[in-house]
């Protein structure tokens, strides 16, 4: 396993690509850092679950979002399990109550790749 800084870098790394749209609009690079049954609890109220053979984003373009992450950090629950947590700041958000999060997801390693299984984002006051 990496070491502890390592492995925190790499994680707000994935959290990073995650959150670009050419990764979001991509089957393929959407199931490179998700488990099939991924599921989230999305800042929205939805429930979102991905699934590669009704990949419904394929091929639809997403209006692109410049999102800061404050606060990352990780706690390893196993070995091969980690929780992330920090704080997201949607800019160019047209509706105020989306524009603040707070994150949590849970990556797990499976034959040396980390993949996301979990992730929640829950809607924040402007003072985060």
């Amino acid at each position: 396993m990496l070491q502890m800084q390592s492995l925190k870098q790499h994680i707000y790394d994935l959290e990073n690509r995650l959150l670009q749209s050419e990764v979001r609009n991509s089957k393929e690079k959407m199931g490179e850092l998700l488990v099939e049954g991924f599921f989230e609890f999305c800042s929205s109220g939805n429930v979102y679950i991905f699934r590669e053979d009704d990949f419904e984003n394929a091929g639809q373009e997403e209006t692109a979002f410049n999102c800061e992450i404050r606060d990352f950090d990780i706690k390893v629950l196993a070995g091969d399990v980690v929780l992330a947590t920090y704080k997201a700041i949607k800019h160019h958000e047209t509706r105020e109550d989306m524009k603040y999060s707070l994150r949590s997801s849970i990556w797990m390693c499976f034959d040396g790749q980390w993949k996301m299984v979990f992730h929640q984002g829950t809607p924040a006051a402007k003072c985060i």
